[in-house]
């Protein structure tokens, strides 16, 4: 029975106790933090001549959102690209997953050239896919990713992960125990997880959404009740 959930990110608790009821102990925990690269610094590295931009996270919405981009923009992610479309810009493309982007570029008629507003710890799944097919990347770092170590004193029932760096950070410090379940965002996280803990309980949202994972924690609340 989950009675106590460990989220390693910042999330409002008032609003997971109101998904997740008030009897249920909410832990908050981030294990990484971010710092965001200058204006000038992101403006003097964009290719002006190019007007496609890839951006695979919120962060860099965040660090983007003062500039003045004309173009079409390839987004991974619902959410960011929802905060891609509040900054009124044009998101041509949307996938839940960087391998889904790459497909749909190298299948689509796009030019060859691209600026990527992307984070120091990037994956290198888009990138290689896209110059293997002799696309030119413009990698623009908006944000620098740094981890925050701790160690936890108590057990939880439920461990829950929103990005392999993430989880490669808490495991510096921390074990979770064999009976507890692990909740991720989504497919890349859970394969980090699995690198380390093969036979744990996994539940991976089918969308990487923090709603979903919320949901997915709700559930398996209430089927124990």
């Amino acid at each position: 029975m989950i009675q106590s959930v460990l989220f390693t990110k910042e999330i409002d608790k008032e609003w997971l106790r109101g998904q997740l009821g008030n009897e249920i102990l909410i832990d908050t925990r981030p294990t990484l933090k971010f710092e965001y690269s200058p204006r000038e610094n992101i403006i003097q590295q964009v290719n002006a001549d190019c007007k496609q931009y890839i951006i695979t996270s919120q962060n860099s919405v965040k660090a983007i959102q003062s500039l003045s981009l004309d173009g079409h923009f390839f987004v991974v992610g619902k959410k960011t690209a929802q905060k891609i479309r509040e900054l009124n810009f044009k998101v041509e493309i949307e996938t839940d997953y960087a391998e889904e982007l790459a497909y749909q570029i190298l299948h689509g008629n796009f030019d060859y050239n691209w600026n990527f507003f992307c984070g120091n710890t990037r994956r290198n799944l888009l990138v290689d896919e896209l110059t293997k097919y002799n696309n030119n990347v413009n990698e623009i770092i908006t944000y620098q990713s740094f981890p925050i170590e701790y160690k936890v004193e108590n057990e939880y029932d439920a461990y829950v992960f929103f990005s392999p760096l993430s989880f490669q950070t808490f495991m510096k410090m921390n074990s979770i125990p064999k009976n507890s379940t692990i909740f991720t965002v989504g497919n890349t996280t859970t394969s980090e997880v699995k690198t380390t803990y093969p036979s744990h309980k996994i539940i991976t949202a089918t969308v990487p959404l923090l709603d979903v994972v919320v949901n997915n924690i709700k559930h398996c609340i209430n089927d124990k009740k």
